[in-house]
C-alpha cells in the first residue's frame, strides 16, 4: 500500500506529454456518460429502463421511507428483490446514492462511478505490475471503454460488479509481494473488503470471473517463487471476503435454488457461446451485419459477442509478435497473452470443448453466456496494449527506427482487414451466406471501420519508422475508435429522457391508482408502470422464481387480484378478482393446484397442501398496513378460517396473530395465507428470511475477523511471511 501511495505521487508529478494526452482522451471518452446527469435525464436503453431503473425506484422509495427493501409486491405478486441482486442493495455506495440523492442523479452516478473505478483500478494495477505510467493509463483507457464494457453499459450491475476486479487483483498482488508489515496488513484487509464488496454488488457471475483472474495471478506468482505462506494468507483473505459478502450471497444462492435456473440443463448454460467466427472482428469490426456472428435466436444480443477492443489491441498483438524479445515487460506480456488465450477457449463455450466440463461444477450451471469471458480477454489485452505503448514510447525517446521488412506482422493485419471486408461485402445477401446462416455487411457499412483499423496500424508503423507526432496520433485515434465503436451502440436505442416522461409513457391504465395490479406485456413499457406505484403480474427480471401456477392464465390472474386488463391501449376494470385479503371457510387439499384450480370456484374454495379444520361463514378481512414485506390485516370471523392474501408465498414470511407466532400456509401453490381463529384478530405478516439473517451475521463476523487479522499482520506480518519470500 505504501507503494501504491508512491505510485499516486509519481502520477501527479509525472503526468505530462503522452500521459497527459491519454488522460485527456480518457476524460473525453467519459463525457457521453455524463450527458444525462448534466441534463436531468437518464439512460433508458434495454435493461436500464425495463429492469434497473424500476428496481432502483423501489429501493430508493424504501430508503426514503426509512426502510430497507427485501421484498416487493410490485413484481410477480411478490418478489425477493434483494436476493435477485440486480440492484446491489447491500453495497455501501448504492445505499449512499439512493438514500441521499434523488433517483435520477443516483442512477446516473451509479453508472458513471463504475467506469471511473474501472479506469483508476486498471491504471494502478498495470502500474504496479511494472508498466510505465503512459502505458498503464493507456491500457486503462482501452479496457474501461472497451467494446465489452461500453456495449454492456445497460447491464449496470454487471459493470458495477466487475469494476471491483482490478482493485481485487491489485490487492492480491500487493499481499503476495509486500514486505512491510503495514503494507501486508492493508493489502490483506483491502483484499477481504473488496472481495466482500464485489459480492455485495450483486452479480455472482462476475465475482466468479474475477476469482478466475485471481487464481491465475496467484498461480503465476507461485511459479515465480512466491511461497506457500503468502498464498495461504491470500486464501484466508478471499474466504473472509466471501463471508463479508454473505448478507448478499446467501440470499442470492437461496433465490437461485428456488428459481427456474435450478432446472437448467448444460445446454441452457451454454447459451451465448462465442462463435470462433467472431475473431474476424479483430481486423474487420463490421464484417457482419449486426457486428457479430451468432445464431438467429442470439444475434440480436449483440453486446454478448463483442470481441473488438479497438484497433490498437489488434495492432498490439502483431507488435508483440515482432518485438517480443525487446519488450521491457515481455514476461508479463506472455502471461497476459496466456490468460487471454485461456479465456478465449472458455468464451467459445460449446465450441471450445472446455466450458461444458466447467458448467458441470456445482452452482456454475445456473450461470450462462460463456462469451462473458470476453471481459477477461479484453482486460488482458489492455495490459498487452500498455506494454506495447511503452515500447513505442521507448523507440520515440531513443530515436531508433525499425526496418520496413521487420514490420510484416502489421502488414498481415492490414491485408486481413481489407480482404475480409471485400469478401464479406461481396457475400452480403448471397444464397451461400443464407445457407450457412451468415449475415455480412455491405461495403458502405463495413469499410469505415476497416479504414479505422488500417489507420491505427499505419500510425503504429509510422511510430516504428520515427515519424514525429505519430504516437500522439495513435493515442487520439485509438480514443476516437473506442468512442465511436461503443457509443454508436449505446446511444442507438432508447431515448435519454427525464424520469417524468417515462412515467407518462408507461404501459398502464390512465386511471390506475397506486397498488393496482396490471398485466405484463412482452416488449411493452410496462416496467415504467412501477414508477407509478403500480404492480405487475409478471414484469421483466433477471431471475424468475419457480411457480406452480401460470401467471398468464386468466383464472390465475383473477386469484392474484388483477385490477385492470386490456391490450396496452384499451383498458377495462376486472370484475370478480380476489381482494388483497379475504377470509375463507372452505379449503381442499391439492397436490397439483395448477390442475385443480380450474375445477373449483376460487372465491369460495382455497387449495392447500394439508387438511385444515375450517368452519363458519366467511368473515371480514381488512388490510390496515400494506408495505413491501410488511402486511397487517384485521379479521373478524365466527369460526376458524383461512386468511388468504394475493401476496406470493415464500418460506421467509413469518406471521403472528395478536402477537403470537403462527405458521404461514401456502395457498393455491403460490400464495400466502394463515389460519385465523374465531373472533377479532390482528394478523401481521413480515418478510424475515433466514438467509438474510445468517448472511448478516456472517458479514459482521467476517468484518471483525478481517480487522483483527489486519491488525495482527501490521504487528507481526513480516515474521509470518518472511520465510515465504526466501
Amino acid at each position: 500500500m505504501l507503494r501504491l501511495r508512491a505510485m499516486l505521487r509519481e502520477s501527479q508529478s509525472a503526468l505530462s506529454g503522452h500521459a497527459r494526452l491519454v488522460a485527456c482522451s480518457s476524460v473525453a471518452l467519459l463525457v457521453p456518460l455524463l450527458y444525462p446527469v448534466l441534463t436531468g435525464r437518464v439512460f433508458t436503453r434495454d435493461d436500464l429502463g425495463a429492469l434497473h431503473l424500476p428496481f432502483r425506484f423501489l429501493y430508493h422509495q424504501a430508503l426514503q421511507a426509512g426502510e430497507f427493501l427485501l421484498w416487493t409486491p410490485a413484481y410477480h405478486s411478490g418478489f425477493f428483490l434483494f436476493a435477485a441482486g440486480e440492484a446491489g442493495m447491500a453495497h455501501p455506495l448504492h445505499f449512499a446514492l439512493y438514500r441521499f440523492l434523488a433517483l435520477g442523479p443516483a442512477f446516473n452516478l451509479e453508472m458513471i462511478s463504475s467506469y471511473v473505478l474501472l479506469f483508476a483500478g486498471t491504471a494502478l494495477l498495470w502500474r504496479r505490475l511494472g508498466i510505465s505510467l503512459e502505458g498503464a493509463l493507456f491500457g486503462a483507457m482501452l479496457f474501461t471503454f472497451s467494446g465489452f464494457n461500453l456495449f454492456n453499459f445497460m447491464h449496470v450491475n454487471h459493470i458495477g460488479t466487475f469494476a471491483h476486479a482490478p482493485w481485487i487483483l491489485l490487492a492480491t498482488h500487493a499481499l503476495l509481494t509486500e514486505e512491510r508489515p503495514r503494507g501486508q496488513a492493508l493489502a490483506f484487509g483491502g483484499l477481504a473488503l473488496l472481495t466482500g464488496m464485489q459480492l455485495l454488488a450483486g452479480n455472482p457471475q462476475y465475482a466468479w470471473l474475477t476469482n478466475l483472474a485471481v487464481a491465475f495471478l496467484v498461480g503465476a506468482m507461485a511459479v515465480c517463487g512466491t511461497g506457500w505462506r503468502r498464498i495461504a494468507l491470500t486464501g484466508v483473505a478471499l474466504v473472509l471476503g466471501l463471508l463479508i459478502g454473505g448478507v448478499q450471497l446467501l440470499p442470492t444462492l437461496e433465490f437461485l435454488r428456488d428459481s427456474t435456473r435450478s432446472a437448467w440443463t448444460t445446454d441452457a448454460a451454454l447459451t451465448f457461446s462465442l462463435s470462433p467466427l467472431n475473431l474476424v472482428q479483430l481486423w474487420a469490426p463490421f464484417a457482419f451485419e449486426f457486428r457479430v456472428a451468432a445464431p438467429p435466436a442470439e444475434e440480436f444480443l449483440v453486446h454478448e459477442f463483442i470481441v473488438y477492443n479497438g484497433a490498437f489491441c489488434t495492432a498490439a498483438l502483431a507488435w508483440t509478435a515482432l518485438r517480443y524479445r525487446h519488450l521491457e515487460q515481455k514476461t508479463l506480456a506472455g502471461v497476459l497473452l496466456a490468460f487471454a488465450a485461456l479465456n478465449l477457449v472458455l468464451a467459445f463455450g460449446r465450441h471450445g470443448g472446455v466450458y461444458p466440463l466447467l458448467a458441470e461444477l456445482p452452482g456454475l450451471r445456473s450461470l450462462r453466456a460463456p462469451a462473458r469471458h470476453l471481459v477477461l480477454i479484453q482486460l488482458a489485452l489492455s495490459g498487452v496494449a500498455g506494454i506495447v505503448l511503452e515500447d513505442l514510447l521507448a523507440l520515440v525517446k531513443s530515436g531508433a527506427r525499425i526496418a520496413w521488412r521487420q514490420l510484416w506482422p502489421l502488414a498481415v493485419i492490414i491485408g486481413l482487414s481489407i480482404t475480409s471486408t471485400i469478401v464479406g461485402s461481396s457475400l452480403a445477401g448471397s444464397s451461400w451466406a443464407s445457407e450457412h446462416g451468415l449475415r455480412f455487411s455491405g461495403l458502405a457499412r463495413s469499410a469505415p471501420w476497416t479504414l479505422i483499423v488500417v489507420t491505427v496500424v499505419v500510425l503504429v508503423a509510422m511510430v516504428a519508422r520515427g515519424v514525429r507526432g505519430a504516437l500522439a496520433a495513435v493515442i487520439v485515434v485509438s480514443a476516437i475508435d473506442l468512442g465511436l465503436w461503443g457509443y454508436s451502440y449505446a446511444y442507438r436505442w432508447g431515448p435519454i429522457q427525464p424520469i417524468a416522461e417515462l412515467v407518462a409513457e408507461a404501459t398502464a391504465p390512465p386511471d390506475a391508482r397506486p397498488g393496482d395490479l396490471i398485466p405484463t406485456f412482452v416488449g411493452g413499457r410496462d416496467g415504467y408502470a412501477i414508477l407509478r406505484d403500480l404492480r405487475l403480474t409478471m414484469g421483466y427480471t433477471g431471475l424468475y422464481s419457480s411457480r406452480t401456477l401460470n401467471p398468464r392464465d386468466p383464472l390465475v390472474q383473477r386469484v392474484s387480484g388483477l385490477t385492470w386488463d386490456g391490450d396496452g391501449e384499451r383498458w377495462f376494470r376486472v370484475v370478480g378478482s380476489m381482494p388483497r385479503a379475504r377470509l375463507m371457510a372452505e379449503a381442499r387439499t391439492s397436490s397439483d393446484p395448477a390442475l385443480d384450480l380450474s375445477a373449483i370456484d376460487p372465491s369460495r374454495v382455497a387449495l392447500v397442501d394439508r387438511a385444515l379444520p375450517l368452519n363458519g361463514t366467511p368473515g371480514l378481512a381488512r388490510v390496515t398496513t400494506d408495505r413491501p414485506g410488511h402486511l397487517i390485516v384485521d379479521t373478524v370471523g365466527d369460526g376458524q378460517q383461512l386468511l388468504v392474501l394475493t401476496e406470493r408465498y415464500h418460506r421467509g414470511w413469518i406471521a403472528t396473530i395478536d402477537g403470537d407466532g403462527t405458521e404461514p400456509i401456502r395457498v393455491y401453490g403460490d400464495f400466502l395465507g394463515s389460519v385465523v381463529p374465531a373472533g377479532s384478530h390482528r394478523v401481521v405478516f413480515q418478510f424475515r428470511p433466514r438467509s438474510v439473517r445468517v448472511g448478516l451475521l456472517a458479514t459482521l463476523t467476517a468484518l471483525a475477523a478481517a480487522l483483527m487479522a489486519s491488525y495482527w499482520l501490521s504487528r507481526s506480518g513480516s515474521r509470518f511471511t518472511s520465510s515465504s519470500m526466501r
